[in-house]
């Protein structure tokens, strides 16, 4: 900008306008206020990070759009934990609500979210945290590519502020959206992300206690999706019921969707899952994540192939494993002065559903506060930020603890009990042995890792005769090693509709027929293209054989697997075979396209609720098509 030959200094205003990013210059001029940390949120993540922050001395602000602190766990009404690693500053925290709810107040399962959000409150306070509520975050203000302040509006207006370091805690990166921040969002094959709760609070005899019910899909940064979720859902029979008993009262639906995924900024390292399987990990963790793969979505034939090689060939849903999470994976790529912290650090669509957990995220923003702290306190970058500082801290706080780095655990179904350890399998004859048995995922996927040091092996078993558990498992094995030896096995799989659950997990195992469909698609084979066709036009000759009724819990829910399986697989061989797309896409485009065509499924827990699907699957397809040339059918 100049005025009459002079310069004047201007910073960057930048924000979202209309679903973009907008950006001005607006003058350089001394902030209101400023501040050494503004933390954008103050629910799970961003509570934590404002009260360590401030612990240590620092002047803190905390712009929270809610009228309270701890978002998920306290107006989200998710008051327990799914799994998440231990230790840190939340758990001092956890301790003093218990004490307090020990004093006469309302039983409740979990930790008491209203308690909760005293403590927090209280907590942040006494360090010293200014906050300010009801304080929506519109823009974010940057000189080159640092940020330096945070614009918002509130009960008094629009207000701005100043800070050495802004942390991100909104869930979906929203200041680091606002900033220009590259970021990701929901799965490769169609960009949905995973189901959103309800959390329902009843009382019972017991006490007050709450329940989830999955409702559907939404995009948080859409505003039209977000407030049809919101309607939609809280009309649901699962809570809205017709009839209530005094020992079971409905209280109320939690103000706040239980949102598990949205926006994943671009880090500076990113933590994703092919990385993880292939040991590809950090030597410089600020945490261990902790949990399984728990993805609510039931169009797993949707998801990546390297979660399905997981979940599908191996059943492995029930496998616990820790993650590292490194300082990079809360830095924004080409921004400085901005840390993210919570859901939406640099992870991709499938290790969130592992790095999501209430303890992890709360973990997350006690690490960002501390490396913003010491940024400060030392004068460089948060990139360079020393490892060894950073990591004393938190091993002092216990956020960060080496007994958390578990590898791999099989959990109980007993939660006072210890979770038991696991190794893959290098012992041939064990692996042997477990491929035979009911088991086989473990052996399955410790083949995969093993690679050509038991190929041969495969081999031999797969043809040998009497023993048709074992070989079948084989050609799932082969198939991960991308070994055609599997094909003829697995078209036979495939045609038979082979109705065997392994039972390698404590539940969401995969029946065996569509398994081989998925890797006779993985494996592009030409010569299943027809029978899956067949299949597809085949509704009415199918009769629900999962015994995992949480899962697939009707004839229409099997069909619902076996048919989208077999599309995707028909477009993983259209993707290699170009000479066979006609056929695929004329037939694909004759099911899809009839009016009447339909498909759906239960979302969990509920077993009646049915949530259509066709959109998706009809959109999904439409894309492929044209993508192969072909414009097939309006969606």
């Amino acid at each position: 900008m100049q005025v009459i030959g002079k310069e004047v200094n201007c910073m960057k205003l930048s924000y979202r306008l209309n679903r973009s990013v907008a950006v001005r210059d607006v003058p350089s001029a001394p902030f209101e206020s400023t501040y050494d940390i503004i933390v954008l949120g103050l629910g799970t993540a961003g509570a934590i990070a404002a009260i360590s922050a401030a612990r240590r001395g620092h002047k803190v602000l905390g712009l929270e759009r809610l009228n309270c602190m701890g978002g998920t766990g306290t107006a989200g009404t998710v008051q327990g934990y799914y799994f998440g690693s231990r230790g840190g500053e939340y758990e001092q925290l956890d301790d003093e609500v218990a004490a307090m709810g020990s004093q006469g107040y309302t039983r409740t399962g979990g930790v008491n979210g209203e308690l909760k959000k005293y403590v927090l409150e209280k907590n942040a306070i006494e360090a010293g945290v200014m906050i300010c509520y009801e304080a929506n975050v519109i823009g974010m203000l940057l000189e080159g590519n640092k940020v330096v302040g945070v614009r918002w509006i509130g009960p008094d207006g629009i207000r701005e502020a100043g800070a050495s370091i802004i942390i991100d805690c909104t869930g979906d990166a929203e200041g680091c959206a606002m900033a220009g921040g590259a970021f990701r969002m929901g799965r490769q094959s169609d960009g949905l992300q995973q189901p959103f709760s309800n959390v329902i609070k009843r009382v019972t005899g017991n006490g007050a206690h709450q329940f989830y019910t999955d409702s559907g899909y939404v995009d948080p940064t859409d505003g039209d999706s977000v407030s049809d979720a919101i309607i939609d859902s809280a009309l649901r029979s699962t809570h809205l019921k017709n009839r209530y008993e005094a020992s079971d009262r409905f209280i109320y639906v939690a103000p706040l969707l239980g949102i598990r995924e949205g926006r994943f900024i671009d880090g500076e390292n990113n933590v994703t899952l092919p990385d993880f399987l292939e040991d590809r990990i950090t030597g410089e963790p600020l945490f261990y994540a902790y949990s399984n793969l728990d993805n609510h979505s039931k169009d797993v034939a949707l998801e990546s192939e390297a979660y399905q090689d997981w979940i599908v060939a191996a059943s492995l849903w029930g496998l616990n494993f820790s993650v590292p999470i490194p300082l990079g994976a809360l830095i924004p790529r080409d921004l400085d002065g901005l840390l993210v912290a919570g859901r939406c650090i640099a992870l991709d669509h499938d290790m969130a559903t592992c790095v999501r957990m209430k303890r992890d995220m709360q973990k997350c923003g006690e690490a960002a506060a501390i490396a913003a702290a010491l940024s400060i306190e030392l004068g460089v970058p948060l990139r360079q930020v020393p490892y060894p500082a950073l990591a004393a801290i938190l091993r002092s706080t216990g956020c960060l603890d080496d007994r958390n780095h578990v590898g791999f655990r099989i959990p109980s179904a007993n939660k006072n009990e210890t979770h038991s350890e696991h190794s893959w399998l290098t012992d041939k004859s064990l692996i042997r042995q477990q491929l035979g048995g009911n088991k086989p995922g473990f052996a399955i996927w410790s083949a995969k890792r093993l690679g050509d040091r038991i190929n041969g092996d495969l081999k031999q078993w797969l043809n040998e005769s009497g023993d048709d558990q074992l070989g079948r498992n084989c050609a799932i094995a082969l198939a991960l090693q991308g070994d055609r030896a599997a094909l003829p096995l697995l078209r036979q799989m495939a045609r038979e509709r082979d109705s065997f659950v392994p039972q390698t997990s404590r539940k969401y195992n995969q029946v065996r027929g569509y398994t081989a469909i998925y890797l006779l698609g993985k494996l592009a084979d030409k010569e299943i293209v027809s029978d899956l066709l067949a299949l597809m036009r085949d509704r009415a000759s199918f009769s629900n054989v999962s015994t995992d009724a949480e899962f697939i819990n009707s004839d229409e829910e099997y069909y619902f697997q076996y048919f989208t399986f077999s599309l995707m697989a028909l477009f993983r061989v259209g993707d290699v075979h170009e000479d066979i797309r006609g056929t695929i896409s004329d037939a694909v485009a004759g099911i899809l396209g009839q009016a009447d065509f339909s498909l759906s499924v239960t979302l969990k827990p509920s077993k009646d609720q049915q949530y259509a699907m066709t959109g998706t699957i009809r959109r999904l397809a439409a894309s492929k098509l044209q993508r192969w040339g072909v414009e097939a059918f309006a969606v």
